[in-house]
């Protein structure tokens, strides 16, 4: 089930510990978090499973885009299907703003992710080199990754 997270600082602490969990010294912190939840362009969905969230998903929808910032489910609860209903609300979310697309940034090395994107009608539109200041993978470049809403 994925339902929209409000702002209040019991569920930023619940995304900065799946932060941790997923992506280590990597994950945005509390106060990037908090930061993202004021941004009036920003919008969280969590994937809840036993009232519990268990991964989520943060986008902006800037003008006809919708920009995927961050997407993450813990690692016991993958490969549920958790993600693949995270970015269908997303798509949907988007179409409900007039979005024409949606589009994000993942490191070229991240398969796993990558596949979950083309699963979801992703398409790779082009790499940005060095895109990552850090990375845990062996390259810091990045596929960007488009969703046509409107074809």
């Amino acid at each position: 089930m994925v339902e929209k997270i409000g702002f209040n600082m019991q569920n930023i602490f619940k995304l900065a510990d799946i932060e941790k969990g997923c992506f280590g010294k990597d994950a945005w912190s509390i106060s990037a978090l908090r930061g993202e939840f004021c941004n009036e362009f920003s919008h969280f969905f969590g994937a809840v499973e036993n009232a519990e969230i268990v991964g989520y998903v943060c986008v902006r929808i800037m003008c006809e885009e919708a920009q995927i910032c961050n997407i993450c489910v813990l690692d016991k609860h993958r490969r549920q299907g958790h993600a693949s209903a995270l970015l269908a609300q997303v798509a949907e979310f988007a179409k409900e703003n007039g979005c024409e697309r949606c589009e994000l940034e993942v490191n070229t090395a991240n398969t796993p992710a990558v596949e979950l994107y083309k699963k979801c009608g992703y398409d790779v539109a082009g790499i940005r080199p060095n895109f990552y200041r850090r990375s845990r993978y062996a390259t810091r470049d990045a596929y960007t990754m488009v969703l046509q809403l409107i074809k």
